[in-house]
């Protein structure tokens, strides 16, 4: 076999070989940096502040539904109603009927839901 052959294919298993390396180790470190499932007594909420025409509220609640989907992480969507247009705001409550993972409220009723949809109750949470 000629050298330079040889050469060329053990370069070539080297770079997969630390190809890989690198793969195992960003795996490891995704998962240890990926919040945890729900726990017993622990629930995460994701608030999103929407005001205006909230141009991109859509695309935020979907990319959450997403993380939740994929097992990135698992939480609960509130979307708190600091003053959204019309139409911003029927988009809000169309995404909440669409997934019973999303809420809306008005900014000061966001203990409240937290409180309701944690199941937990005001004595509990004090």
């Amino acid at each position: 076999m000629n050298i330079t052959f040889r050469l060329i294919i053990e370069m070539v298993l080297a770079a997969l070989l630390l190809s890989s390396l690198f793969a195992i180790i960003y795996s490891a470190w995704r998962a240890l940096k990926r919040p945890p499932p729900k726990a017993d007594g622990a629930e995460l909420f994701t608030v999103i502040v929407a005001s205006g025409d909230a141009e991109n509220l859509e695309r935020m609640v979907q990319g959450l539904l997403w993380l939740n989907e994929s097992g990135e992480m698992k939480n609960r969507v509130v979307i708190a109603d600091c003053g959204l247009e019309t139409d911003a705001k029927k988009l809000a409550c169309l995404l909440a009927k669409a997934d019973g993972r999303v809420t809306v409220c008005a900014p000061g009723d966001l203990p409240m839901i937290v409180v309701e949809e944690s199941g937990w109750t005001l004595r509990e949470s004090i």
